[in-house]
């Protein structure tokens, strides 16, 4: 059983929404819910994914079953995040993938709206709809009220996954050019500039390349 990975961001894949620690060479791919996301950008910061600096904690969920054989890691910034996570996932029909999935907001957030009942603010979370917001609030009012008193930010706007990729792409894209040589500075701007030309950029290889001719062409 895995309880806790301390290892390095190694990569980052909103997609998923799902990450990958490095322990000792080892990598695990771990689920995290989307209201994480922000966070681990943070923590990631403006360097290469494939091997950035940097050391992350992350407590774990662990599961497998006879119908999902292969095991499932699901990982927070913290043990009462985890702690909530499994309550929620004794709700009928809420697996580990649906919950993670759910979680686009603070763990306060969904535990303030299950005490209180707000049917309406659990059925906009993703996957959940109206009956499920009714099994979540038969199954678990009156057992997160601590999670719905927790300091975390009070994450209550979803979060916006296309904003966030849109700025992991960018931040790829100058990290790739500057690997080529380029000052950060310019290979910065350069890509700033060439996504405001065209917005139809969308991917690292795509904004690289626009760079790398308009320099040509310079």
């Amino acid at each position: 059983m895995i309880t806790h990975l301390q290892g390095r961001l190694a990569r980052m894949d909103i997609t998923g929404p799902v990450v990958e620690v490095d322990v000792a060479g080892v990598r695990y791919e771990v689920l995290v819910p989307l209201f994480l996301w922000p966070e681990l950008q943070g923590i990631a910061g403006e360097n290469e994914l494939d091997a950035p600096p940097h050391d992350i904690g992350l407590h774990i969920h662990y599961s497998a079953s006879a119908n999902q054989p292969v095991p499932v890691l699901v990982g927070f910034l913290r043990r009462a995040e985890r702690d909530f996570f499994r309550k929620f996932i004794t709700v009928e029909g809420v697996g580990p993938a649906k919950a993670a999935k759910a979680m686009n907001v603070s763990v306060s957030t969904i535990a303030r709206a299950i005490e209180q009942e707000d049917r309406a603010a659990l059925t906009r979370l993703p996957g959940i709809g109206a009956r499920g917001a009714d099994k979540i609030i038969a199954s678990l009012r009156g057992k997160v009220v601590a999670e719905a008193s927790m300091h975390d930010g009070a994450i209550e706007k979803p979060v916006d996954t296309a904003r966030l990729e849109r700025d992991r792409v960018l931040a790829d894209a100058i990290e790739t050019i500057a690997a080529l040589g380029f000052p950060r500075a310019d290979a910065r701007r350069w890509v700033e500039d060439a996504h405001t030309r065209e917005p139809s950029l969308q991917s690292v290889e795509a904004l690289t390349l626009a760079v790398l001719r308009g320099r040509d062409q310079g």
